[in-house]
């Protein structure tokens, strides 16, 4: 496999002053860049890190160089999500961690273990979404006990529904195809789930596999209103951890239809996960007042629930205003 080459070096001091520069550009572009590129970076990472201390022994004065190298890591951290994307068609870090020669610590290579902090931060979203929701679950629980009662679910969605449990554990531990699987065996169940279709096209384009991705996303808006089908796709990257996917499909939606409390709370979840506090706390506010105007008291509740889970926050500027795009002609 290729590798880049940095210019022609005299010293080690040199070549660290190098890696750390090609680094930090290659952290910062590195979306849509591709697998390899995404492998070099993590390799040049592990170069960084062996130099830094080898030469920090030879007395190199290495002050102007640690700092560079804290840029780097944080430009890392930033784009963790892109990168996790782009080696996505080499089996994801997991993979690559394994045939290592040397196995990476957490401690000292996190750069390798991202889809594991990834995963924590995803576990950590979905308990606090289901400890915000619990109280509503509780007052429609008996309700759906008695329906249940009353009107047995069809096997084939009770099937439907088993696997789309399954793909969420895997897309939590970080294995979209094993999670692809589940939901292609979940859709033959219940092709008419738009839930299910878009987390199977959300996941071929986090796989890099656009070509399987399109015929889905065509069938999709060719059977359902465009807004519904943008809801439905950006709520799917909310729940992969791809929400920067997620943002121009939701003011998409809400641009498409404004009334449509559906489209606001998805907006609101957009970006309470990318961390922009303001703006979600408006996107809720929004969907409870068009929830209520449609008697949606449901998601009026959630709407609400989640906005005093946020007013609880510490209050930042907004990082990201809420500017609707104008449709297409």
């Amino acid at each position: 496999m290729a590798r880049s080459i940095p210019r022609q070096t005299l010293t080690r001091a040199d070549l660290l002053r190098d890696l750390l520069e090609s680094s930090y550009k290659q952290a910062v572009n590195i979306r849509g860049s591709g697998a390899e590129q995404a492998l070099i970076l993590l390799e040049n990472m592990d170069r960084i890190s062996e130099l830094l201390p080898m030469l920090d022994a030879a007395g190199v004065d290495l002050r102007a160089e640690r700092a560079r190298w804290q840029e780097v890591q944080g430009a890392l951290r930033r784009h963790g999500d892109d990168l996790r994307v782009e080696l996505a068609p080499l089996g994801g870090l997991k993979s690559l961690r394994q045939v290592l020669v040397s196995f990476p610590s957490p401690d000292d290579r996190w750069w390798w273990w991202l889809d594991e902090t990834a995963k924590r931060a995803l576990r950590q979203r979905i308990l606090v979404t289901t400890a915000a929701i619990a109280g509503i679950l509780l007052l429609i629980v008996g309700g759906v006990w008695a329906f249940n009662k009353l009107f047995p679910v069809a096997p084939s969605i009770s099937m439907a529904y088993e696997h789309k449990a399954n793909a969420d554990n895997f897309i939590i531990d970080g294995d979209l195809r094993a999670a692809v699987t589940e939901l292609e065996a979940a859709y033959q169940a219940t092709p008419d789930d738009l839930e299910i279709q878009a987390l199977i096209a959300v996941l071929y384009d986090l796989l890099g596999e656009s070509d399987l991705a399109q015929p889905v996303l065509h069938a999709m808006y060719e059977a359902y209103p465009s807004s519904i089908v943008d809801i439905n796709l950006a709520q799917a990257y909310v729940s992969t951890g791809a929400a920067e996917k997620a943002l121009p499909l939701a003011l998409q939606a809400v641009r498409k239809n404004p009334e449509n409390p559906h489209g606001w709370l998805v907006m609101g979840m957009v970006y309470e996960a990318r961390g922009d506090v303001q703006s979600a706390m408006d996107a809720y506010q929004r969907a409870a007042e068009k929830a209520n105007a449609a008697q949606d008291y449901q998601t009026e509740a959630f709407a609400k629930v989640r906005l005093a889970t946020l007013l609880q926050k510490p209050q930042l500027p907004s990082r990201s205003p809420i500017v609707l795009p104008t449709p297409a002609n």
